[in-house]
């Protein structure tokens, strides 16, 4: 008898979520975009659009017609390109698509979330992503966080109902996500290989399971990047899995500037600025350059190794900390004043959910913190950056979640009971990852 009026309060809440989001995503762009022109502040959002423009046009994936290109990934062109061939240049369209991709993202939180938690924990989950603000403003910047936060939210939630589903066709579908993921940024190619121990205890010792649980992801993951790795092979004749911009990002933030000027520890500068800039000048197309770029950053890897610890220490403060490298004071005081909060729940969520055991308690789990262990090691290879923290939000959200009902329980009140089933007393119990029922 309670089912159906349980469902009915789901899905006005899920409905009045969307609106919310979608309402102060579109408010928040309005007070700092002129909706009617492209966001050409940095050259990212230029070449994006540039490239979309080429690509609905007919006139190929290029920033300059008659010039193709793989420097850009190509999952947010894309995306842009398909907006405009519904309608040409519609750059309001745009900001309308951006501000409902991340009210999505709102939505798939909760829905990642009760896969984990109860219905009110699921709830906050989706509240809390509705106002973050870092990733309310990546709806109103012409970048990839956006688009990308969506692609993990969808396959995190796919991937966690395969796991309790045992569901091949769940499985592929997680996969496809996370092979767009990957064409909207490179670094989740290493989702795959961390989202592994997850499937891996899913499937537990019998090998049948673990090939009909591993392979359908990994095909399709594949099967999503394989097509683009072509285009690039017909291209150059040379082997460009999805971009070239890997060496310029890895030399950039391997160097001196990024380990002593203050203003870049742990972050990234263009390579224009670093030795070696006749060298990569000279190389004869796109891919020799970003090869010279690899090897210059390894070179420099190779005879600093001592001072890679204090830099890896500098890229995972960049990571964590509020984005302060705008030259806007008061966007970098609204950063310090919406991000801190909001950091020391997501770290006081972690502690809970890392205590001994806790963490490995269920696949499902696993594959959560998986998401944040695979961005850790792309920060340490590369560079940290809040954009990057921010992008895998429906994750962080989760952590808040726990953090905020682990706070709630010292003071005295509980968070999360409000559907209609019995309390757990217990925390670990609550974060034990196992599935609720009704779900």
């Amino acid at each position: 008898m309670r089912s159906r009026p349980t469902s009915r309060w789901i899905g006005l809440f899920l409905c009045a979520l969307l609106l919310v989001a979608f309402a102060v995503r579109f408010g928040v762009t309005l007070g700092l975009r002129d909706i009617h022109q492209a966001d050409s502040r940095i050259s990212d959002a230029r070449e994006f659009n540039a490239i979309a423009l080429n690509l609905a046009s007919g006139r190929g994936y290029a920033v300059v017609p008659g010039h193709p290109t793989s420097f850009r990934a190509p999952g947010f062109p894309l995306f842009l390109a398909a907006i405009y061939r519904i309608s040409y240049e519609n750059y309001v369209l745009v900001y309308l698509a951006l501000s409902m991709v991340g009210a999505v993202t709102c939505l798939l939180t909760y829905g990642v979330a009760r896969q984990l938690l109860s219905e009110g924990q699921a709830r906050l989950a989706g509240c809390l992503a509705a106002v973050y603000l870092p990733h309310v403003y990546s709806s109103a910047v012409w970048m990839s966080e956006v688009l990308f936060a969506l692609c993990i939210a969808l396959g995190l939630w796919l991937l966690l109902r395969a796991l309790r589903n045992s569901s091949v066709w769940l499985l592929a579908a997680a996969g496809a996500c996370m092979g767009y993921a990957a064409l909207t940024r490179p670094i989740a190619l290493l989702f795959p290989v961390f989202l592994a121990p997850a499937l891996f205890r899913a499937a537990g010792p019998n090998w049948g399971r673990l090939i009909r649980t591993t392979v359908p992801f990994g095909l399709a993951a594949l099967a999503v990047v394989l097509p683009w790795s072509l285009r690039n092979y017909t291209v150059y004749h040379r082997l460009v899995l999805i971009a070239t911009n890997g060496g310029s990002t890895f030399y950039g933030a391997n160097n001196d500037i990024t380990l002593h000027n203050r203003a870049y520890l742990g972050s990234w500068i263009a390579t224009s600025y670093l030795p070696g800039r006749n060298l990569i000048e000279a190389a004869p197309d796109e891919v020799s350059h970003d090869q010279v770029e690899w090897t210059l950053g390894k070179q420099w890897v190779s005879t600093h190794v001592a001072s890679l610890p204090i830099l890896e220490v500098y890229k995972l403060a960049r990571f964590w900390l509020p984005d302060t490298q705008s030259g806007n004071r008061k966007f970098v005081l609204m950063q310090f004043v919406a991000y801190v909060p909001m950091g020391l729940l997501m770290g006081l969520g972690l502690a809970v959910l890392l205590r001994p055991l806790r963490w490995a308690a269920s696949p499902e789990w696993l594959a959560v913190h998986a998401i944040l262990a695979a961005n850790l090691a792309s920060t340490l290879v590369f560079y940290g950056s809040a954009r990057f923290r921010d992008s895998i939000t429906p994750v962080l959200m989760i952590y808040a979640t726990v953090g905020l009902t682990e706070l709630a329980g010292w003071l005295g009140f509980r968070i999360g009971q409000s559907d209609s089933r019995p309390a757990k007393s217990d925390l670990a119990q609550t974060f034990s990852g196992k599935p609720k029922p009704g779900c």
